[in-house]
Order: structure tokens, then C-alpha cells, then sequence
């Protein structure tokens, strides 16, 4: 049988989906440029990519080797913390909100709270939300008008993570609540057309 030699990125791939951390660590300590690299799947940085897979030891040891946590794709600048909600990777954005880090919600795409609602996981939204994240941010860009994460939560059928943000923002308060999810309905409608 013929040997075939595995390129670089192509070994880390190897050793991040099998979470092999001494083998990352390896890798990554003699190939230095990882470090700043950007992976072949969505210019991902190995973080992101580690993130997005859900594989929390190899997120744990490319953050010990130095990676950056607030160090986003190389397209957009979504951050790891957004890959892995967007997975429903909730361990990974424990553990990547216990490293400090960033909540950006510059853009409807790098809003964690966002990418927790397309991962469908009312856990992550929670979570994001008792992490201080802002979840009153509306975006008007050419394919939104005026969209909260509730609208978001509602236009993507996600009825459970509009209503715990709805609680969120309300304080509790199911009478206001009602009328965030009201009002949110409206602005899903006219996202919709």
C-alpha cells in the first residue's frame, strides 16, 4: 500500500478532531506560524475550526499554547466563541467566556447570541445573556430591517430562545415580555418578505 504524506494543516486537522493535545502541542510548537494561521475551512483560525468541531480539549490546548481567543475568522472576524455556539457547543462557550472572551455584536454575523439562536440552543442564549452580552442590538443592513435577537429568534422558528430573551430583557416580567415577543413578531414579519 502506498504512503501518503500528510501536509501540515492536514496533520492538525488529524490531531484536533481526535483531540490528541500532546500531539497539537507538538505540532503547533514546531510549526510556530500555526499559531497565526489561518485553517483551510472558512479561514478559520485552528481555534475557531477546534471551536466550531465542539472539541473542548483541543480548544484548551490551543488556548494554552497561546492562540488567541478574540482572534476571528480571516472574512468576517467571527470569533471562536460564535463557531461554537453556532454548534450548540455549550462546554466550549463556557469555557471560552471563563478566558475572557469578547462578546462583539458589531455585526449581526459575529453576535454570539445570534449564532446560539441558528445553533438552536435556549442554554447558550441564557448563558451569553447571564454573560452580559447586549441583547437589545437591532442591525438594518441589506438583508435586515431594525432585527433584534428576538426577531432573529422568531423569523428562525426558535420560539424558546425569543421567549428567554424576551424574559431577559424584561426583567422577568412576563406582561412586558409579551410585548417584546409582539413586537419582535412584527419586525420578523417584515424580515420575511
Amino acid at each position: 500500500m502506498m504512503m501518503v504524506h500528510k501536509s501540515m494543516p492536514a496533520q492538525i486537522v488529524d490531531a484536533i478532531k481526535d483531540e490528541n493535545e500532546q500531539l497539537i502541542r507538538e505540532l503547533i510548537k514546531s510549526n510556530p506560524e500555526q499559531i497565526s494561521a489561518f485553517s483551510p475551512f472558512g479561514g478559520q483560525t485552528w481555534l475557531g475550526y477546534a471551536s466550531q468541531l465542539g472539541k473542548l480539549g483541543s480548544v484548551k490546548a490551543l488556548v494554552g499554547l497561546g492562540l488567541d481567543i478574540n482572534v476571528g475568522d480571516n472574512r468576517e472576524n467571527i470569533l471562536p466563541i460564535c463557531s461554537a455556539a453556532d454548534g450548540g457547543h455549550i462546554q466550549v462557550v463556557e469555557y471560552l467566556l471563563s478566558k475572557g472572551s469578547s462578546l462583539d455584536v458589531s455585526k449581526s454575523v459575529r453576535n454570539p447570541l445570534f449564532a446560539a439562536i441558528v445553533g438552536r440552543s435556549v442554554e447558550i442564549v441564557e448563558l451569553l445573556l447571564a454573560a452580559g452580552i447586549d441583547s437589545k442590538t437591532r442591525y438594518n443592513s441589506e438583508t435586515m430591517i431594525d432585527m433584534d435577537a428576538i426577531a432573529f429568534a422568531l423569523l428562525r422558528g426558535e420560539e424558546d430562545c425569543a421567549k428567554a430573551i424576551a424574559m431577559w430583557n424584561s426583567k422577568g416580567n412576563q406582561e412586558i415580555a409579551k410585548l417584546l415577543l409582539a413586537e419582535a413578531d412584527r419586525i420578523a414579519e417584515k424580515n420575511a418578505y
